[in-house]
């Protein structure tokens, strides 16, 4: 009678269920073996009326359920021939083969969310033969399906199937039967179909339309795979894919995102000698049939980068003219292999007004761009003249909403040179300029990094000239001292050497007073005097190798 009347009680009945769900796992899998939901009440007695058992069937939204433990007597027949018109969301950790009929029931067009665990006794062939079509044949408004560990995301408004971690073997068999789920708008999955579907995506037995509705994929694929596949994605809107297919992805009209990365294919390549390519051809054409790309990533992995000596400037410069929505664009090129965009690439780029992240492993030249006659007081010499005695010519900014620009360390008399470290060139300059040169070349780097980068957030020096060095450092806020952060970029300095935290240095009289580049001055006196170096002690992290460095 009590249990009646609390089950009757909605809010009594609401405080047990969270209480439910509010469960640790440290507590029994007795507890734990039904997450909150009204199965359980089916169970309190299993010679319950039909009627009655159905009853609480219809009041049921999610379902969870595990397989009865071998040996035991416990069974899954309370199950049998109940309707579930109200079910949602499905989680069974049960062998299909041996239970499925009895979850047949639970599948219906009501269905939206399903996820499928543990041990199934019928193998791969009965999974991706059965178990695969009875979901996809009766349940037309699934959003999502999970076969692993992962939960799901319940507030995923698309349709989308994600695939991770499942230990399934006959991965092709999954890859086929997910390539022709209707309405299917996004993939994610790791499982790497192999070349044996490659007649089932191009040739006389191909698919008619394999993923015909996917919008956004994440896939890892041998690289046959990867350009036989694009040629089917007319509605592809953001595709992360393994390997270069950058030049069959003229058939993505709709393309807003496009990361690919050449990973780890052969023991040699990519590697710092075995570049992969990319020519200028597929970039332009790229752009000519996805004008609506915003987010572009090409890269390969590290040390390695991308071969560009075949990107010609024409390419260049109608890739820039034909994407004028591209709001970010990073291209991890090997530096080397483009001398000839290394003075107009800047100029180039100009042509796409919203950019806001730019990323050129390149050593390209600000000194090339325009700058306006009258010079910032804070980039006038102390024997100059000032901004007033100076005739105006204004300069519009190349790129007004740029927040991040990463270029490599260009070769400038204030670049180490890499061959004499062991590591990274990201810490010392490589040798004392004379004073009145550094400061002409600072001057003439600073000027156009302050007139076309009117709101930078992040000035980033990715590698070296050379393309010895992958590493990078990030200038915050770089307009604020714009002289020393330029020398600082050009050298290859640390930030946090300008930190005024009296631990780097000691802060003298008059600081507050002194201008920008008097400061950075200062600062370069103090870094290029040095004690006599104590027995074994290693200088910043470097091993030199040339004697009387410091001297």
């Amino acid at each position: 009678m009590a249990a009646s009347k609390a089950l009757a009680n909605r809010q009594i009945l609401s405080n047990i269920l969270h209480h439910l769900s509010d469960m640790n796992s440290d507590q029994t899998v007795e507890f734990l073996e039904f997450r909150p939901t009204l199965v359980p009440a089916i169970l309190v007695n299993c010679q319950m009326a039909p009627e009655r058992r159905q009853y609480y069937a219809n009041k049921v939204y999610y379902v969870f359920l595990l397989s009865p433990l071998l040996g035991s007597a416990e069974t899954l027949d309370f199950l049998d021939s109940l309707a579930w018109p109200n079910l949602k969301s499905l989680e069974l950790e049960v062998d299909l083969q041996r239970y499925g009929s009895l979850f047949v029931s639970m599948l219906h067009d009501g269905l939206e969310h399903v996820e499928l665990f543990g041990y199934q006794s019928g193998g791969v062939e009965y999974f991706a033969a059965t178990v695969l079509p009875a979901l996809f044949g009766p349940c037309k408004n699934l959003r999502s399906i999970r076969i692993g560990l992962d939960t799901i995301m319940d507030d995923d408004p698309v349709h989308t199937i994600e695939v991770k971690s499942a230990n399934l073997m006959d991965k092709d068999a999954l890859f086929t039967r997910l390539s022709q789920r209707i309405g299917l708008e996004g993939l994610e999955i790791d499982l790497d179909p192999g070349v044996a579907l490659l007649p089932l995506l191009s040739g006389p037995n191909a698919f008619p339309s394999p993923f015909a509705s996917l919008k956004r994929a994440s896939i890892m694929c041998y690289p046959d795979i990867a350009i036989a596949l694009p040629v089917h994605l007319s509605r592809i809107e953001e595709l992360h894919i393994f390997d270069d297919v950058i030049a069959e992805m003229c058939h993505c009209s709709d393309l807003r995102l496009l990361k690919i990365g050449v990973g780890s294919l052969a023991a040699d390549f990519p590697s710092s000698t075995s570049l992969p390519r990319l020519s200028g051809a597929p970039l332009s054409r790229l752009a000519e049939t996805c004008p609506r790309l915003e987010d572009l990533n090409l890269l390969a992995a590290e040390p390695a980068a991308i071969d560009g000596l075949s990107i010609l400037s024409v390419d260049f410069d109608n890739f820039c003219t034909s994407l004028p929505g591209l709001r970010n664009l990073s291209l991890k090129l090997h530096p080397t292999t483009m001398a000839t965009l290394q003075t107009t690439a800047l100029h180039r780029l100009g042509k796409c007004p919203e950019l806001k992240v730019l990323r050129l492993k390149i050593a390209c030249q600000l000194p090339s761009l325009p700058v306006p006659d009258a010079v910032p007081r804070i980039l006038v010499s102390s024997d100059g003249a000032t901004p007033e005695s100076i005739p105006q010519r204004k300069v519009l900014p190349i790129f007004p909403k740029l927040k991040h620009l990463a270029l490599c360390h260009p070769d400038t008399a204030l670049a180490p040179v890499p061959d004499l470290f062991t590591g990274s060139v990201s810490s010392q300059p490589s040798s004392i300029v004379d004073p009145s040169i550094e400061e002409e070349l600072v001057r003439s780097w600073a000027q156009p990094l302050l007139t076309h980068f009117p709101c930078p957030e992040m000035l980033e020096a990715w590698g070296d000239f050379a393309g010895h060095d992958n590493e990078s450092l990030n200038y915050f806020l770089p307009t604020e001292e714009i002289l020393a952060t330029t020398w600082e970029f050009l050298s290859g300095i640390e930030q946090d050497l300008w930190e005024d935290d009296g631990e780097a240095f000691e802060v003298e009289d008059g600081w507050e007073s002194l201008e920008d580049w008097e400061k950075a001055s200062l600062m370069i006196s103090k870094l290029n005097v040095h004690d006599e170096e104590l027995e074994d002690m290693v200088t910043l992290g470097r091993t030199l190798e040339v004697d009387g460095y410091f001297e």
